[in-house]
């Protein structure tokens, strides 16, 4: 007994020994994780605060209360979002700064070191600002791709929401709504279930709808392919049609649409143009047996790329843009003309002429730089010259203004036609660069929208941080010059993406802009998807 009681005595110090031999390796071998860091400041701002005063133009002197300045008074940064202020006078208690000639809506912080302290909001004052005579609230629950004007100067919204402005808590609207001139919820529209799919855009034509996107079904109507007609008060038209059993079967009037999504209509003569990234035109027989004789609804194919004008009634126009005796599908006679070897945006001038760009290097086999002008009988404009180089990477938006006839572009491309464009061109009618427009360097990311007004002033948006320098988080607008207009740029941060700006008026008479995309933040304040700001 009194053995056993020595061995594990010994054995419980040969464990304590390597215990604490273990302790002191653990101290030999692991650092102290916290060493060499750098020491706290000690600089003590309320970020709650309200600034004296709480909102100024550029030049405005401004005070913010802090604590613990004054040991970096010499070398310490004041920035309003992101901008450098000048420093009027540092105290123990309180900082003086003048508001710099370029700064935007947003948090103040100081820097000491590459050490970062935020302050409080600060409101720049300036020519943009949010249209309180607008009363949409809440937005909408998804993006809205596109604004068309109706009748009466209302506006129908299209886009992939379920839900505007909490209209559609119990009762869903699906991707189209029609709003009065200020933003009111317009319950007249009788869209049934809507769209079960995103909806882009919408011409009209004899007082008709003509719908377009990436859906199969609207209302209680399925067998759609990204395109359908509606009444002008939002319900689709509808025919009956026998079967092959003899059963009568209700359709959409409209018997046509493609395989792949439609990004664009629009309405010429008593023709409709379409354009997206489809490959087939599809149409549907209703009359026809399956193989166990039986109602079938068949749906017959034609190669038909990204471009296709279509008749009223849906039906192909294969006078344009379409070779007749060419192989297409399944070796049936007729196929369309070749279009781009990459995907296409379009725009659609009063005369009917349609400009096309994205990202392709060939236009109907003939060797383009991702952009090209149509005529209205779908064959390449010989006026519309980009140099043949064209652009040297993704055009992703371009926007024309008949007032001041030009073409404003924003995308990836650094270059045109061989000149340094940095993402951004001003273009001449004819396709030439606009010599007096002089786009400045993005970083952080690229400019992925733009619109042209009809001043010449251009609304660009996208995912960059800085323009020239200045701090402009997704947001800006350039002068004829392609500088940040003065005055226009005080607004804040956005979050997200805008699709689509419209030029409209306030209730006041203003000059105004509806603003919409995917977004939830816009000049530093919640908005979900859309907005309208005045302009002075």
């Amino acid at each position: 007994m009194n053995k056993m009681k020595i061995k594990y005595t010994g054995l419980l110090v040969v464990l304590m020994a390597g215990l604490l031999g273990s302790c002191k390796q653990s101290e030999d071998v692991f650092d102290d994780p916290y060493a060499g860091g750098t020491p706290p400041l000690g600089i003590v701002i309320d970020k709650q605060q309200v600034p004296s005063p709480a909102s100024g133009n550029a030049g405005t002197e401004v005070t913010i209360k802090a604590k613990g300045l004054m040991p970096y008074k010499d070398k310490l940064k004041f920035l309003f979002n992101g901008q450098e202020a000048q420093v009027v006078s540092v105290t123990d208690a309180e900082v003086k700064v003048k508001v710099p000639g370029r700064a935007s809506s947003g948090i103040t912080s100081v820097v000491v070191d590459g050490q970062l302290v935020f302050g409080p909001d600060f409101t720049v004052l300036g020519k943009v600002n949010k249209d309180l005579t607008y009363v949409v609230v809440n937005g909408t629950n998804g993006p809205i791709n596109k604004a068309v004007t109706v009748a009466s100067g209302n506006t129908v919204l299209l886009g992939d929401f379920s839900n505007f402005d909490n209209k559609g808590v119990v009762r869903p609207i699906y991707r189209i709504v029609r709003t009065l001139p200020n933003g009111t919820y317009d319950r007249s529209l009788q869209s049934g279930a809507g769209a079960n799919g995103a909806l882009y855009d919408m011409a009209i034509l004899n007082n008709q709808w003509y719908i377009a996107g990436r859906f199969s079904g609207y209302a209680q109507r399925d067998g759609l392919s990204n395109v359908t007609k509606l009444s002008s008060s939002g319900q689709i038209d509808t025919v009956s049609v026998p079967t092959y059993e003899g059963k009568t079967k209700f359709v959409s009037t409209f018997n046509g649409g493609t395989n792949g999504g439609i990004q664009n209509i629009y309405a010429r003569g008593n023709k409709l143009v379409i354009s997206g990234d489809f490959t087939y035109y599809l149409s549907r027989r209703y009359d026809q047996p399956n193989h166990k004789y039986k109602d079938s609804t068949i749906i017959d194919s034609t190669d038909v790329r990204q471009l296709a004008r279509l008749n009223t009634n849906g039906t192909l126009d294969s006078n344009w843009r379409f070779d007749k005796t060419a192989s297409g599908y399944r070796g049936r006679p007729g196929k369309s003309l070749p279009g781009g070897n990459g995907p296409i945006e379009t725009l659609m001038h009063s005369d009917g002429k349609l400009l096309v760009w994205g990202n392709f290097t060939t236009f109907d086999n003939t060797n383009v730089g991702r952009i090209i002008r149509l005529n209205e009988n779908g064959t390449i404009d010989p006026t519309f010259n980009a140099g043949g180089a064209g652009a040297d990477d993704y055009i992703y938006q371009i926007s024309y203004d008949a007032t001041v006839n030009k073409y404003l572009a924003v995308g990836r491309f650094k270059t045109y036609n061989g000149t340094a464009v940095s993402n951004m061109v001003m273009l001449n009618y004819d396709g030439s660069i606009d010599q007096s427009f002089k786009a400045l360097a993005f970083e952080g990311g690229y400019p992925t929208y733009c619109k042209l007004l009809k001043d010449g002033l251009g609304v660009v948006s996208g995912d960059f941080k800085t323009y020239d320098g200045a701090a402009r988080n997704g947001f800006l607008i350039t002068d004829l010059a392609g500088g940040l207009a003065d005055g226009y740029n005080t607004v804040g941060n956005l979050a997200g993406s805008i699709y689509d700006v419209m030029e409209t008026t306030s209730a006041e008479g203003k000059r105004a802009l509806l603003i919409m995309g995917s977004f939830y933040l816009f000049d530093n304040k919640e908005n979900h998807n859309i907005v309208r700001v005045t302009l002075d």
